[in-house]
Order: C-alpha cells, then structure tokens, then sequence
C-alpha cells in the first residue's frame, strides 16, 4: 500500500506511485515522470489537455547495478531532474515512477539534497523517508547525485548507513539484485557502440 501523497503547497515536493500520479498529477506546478524505456502506453503519464503542468520525462530502469549493461539512470538525466526541480522550486514539484520508491524517491532525494545544501545530506534522507516512508533510493541515481552536487561521498554513505540499519531495505536490495540477474532479458539494455563512428 502506498503512503498517501501530501496535498501541493508551494515549495514543496512529493513523491508517488503512477497509479497515485494519475489521480494527482493537475494539482501540481510541475511534474517529473520517471518510466522504463519503450514503457507501454498504458503506462505512460502524459497531460493532453490544457492548463497542464510543467512536464520532464525520463526513462531509465530501476537497477542499482551500472555494470550489467542495463539502461540505468545516466548523469544527464540527473543533472536534467535537477535543473527542472531548480526551475519549478517556487511551485508544488510531483516525482513519480512506477511504484514510486525506487527510481522516485533517488530523484527526489538528489532534489532535496541539492535544495538543502553541502552538509544536510541526512536531513534529505530523513526528509525523503518523511514524504515517503517506502523508499529504497535507486543507487545509481544517489551515486550519480552525489557526484554532480559535488558531496564527496557524503550522500551515498547517508544512504548506505540507513539501510545498514533498515533490514527491509536491505531485503528489499538483495530481491531486486536476485530478481535482475535472473531477468536481465526484460530488462532494457545499453545499445552498443558503433565500433565504425
């Protein structure tokens, strides 16, 4: 079950489910959509009619492994997120992706680290957990983050020290890993690189 989302305020962020996203997503100032690549239409959240929210969509999997040629979340799409947040962060700001834990809430964190400042790195985890009690942070993403708002190190070990003491997160890591190894065939993959360019 998922933790309700919050009703918009200005300045504020709030992390959610598609299914949730779906039902909320005209309350907010701006949206960012975090899909699979070649996600089906059925699960796709696009606005059609006008007023409509500011809108970024980003496709890459839920993985927290960047060395199985799976197409994870790349430094751009970070440095993207985090532009779009910087520009809307005066308006009520939406992350979402499938289930709204993994790839949402890495994003969200590296949003609410960059707004809180070299240093608040724990804060942001905290504040993460408060938005969004389900999350296990996609560590690719955190990883990604980290090196982008320059915190040494600061962001990943704020997340790896949680979990140490959170063991569903730590169960819910080692199915996700076990799931991948097993299905990396579902899994969209890295295109290979034109040996002939």
């Amino acid at each position: 079950m998922s933790t309700p989302i919050k009703a918009p305020e200005r300045g504020t962020l709030a992390v959610s489910s598609l299914a949730q996203a779906r039902k909320h997503k005209r309350r907010y100032d701006a949206v960012i959509t975090l899909e699979d690549p070649g996600c089906r239409l059925p699960d796709r959240l696009r606005f059609s009619a006008q007023p409509m929210p500011a809108h970024l969509v980003l496709q890459f999997e839920d993985v927290d492994d960047d060395s199985l040629g799976i197409r994870v979340a790349t430094r751009q799409q970070v440095i993207d997120a985090l532009a779009f947040a910087q520009a809307h962060e005066a308006g009520s700001l939406l992350v979402h992706c499938y289930h709204g834990v993994g790839r949402s809430a890495g994003i969200a964190l590296a949003i609410l680290a960059s707004r809180l400042g070299a240093g608040s790195e724990e804060k942001a985890l905290a504040d993460l957990l408060d938005i969004r009690p389900e999350a296990t942070p996609n560590l690719v993403v955190v990883k990604l983050a980290d090196e982008i708002l320059g915190r040494n190190g600061a962001l990943v070990s704020a997340v790896a020290d949680w979990q140490e003491r959170t063991p569903r997160v730590l169960q819910a890591r080692r199915d996700r890993a076990a799931f991948v190894r097993r299905a990396a065939h579902l899994y969209a993959q890295v295109p290979p690189i034109d040996s002939d360019q």
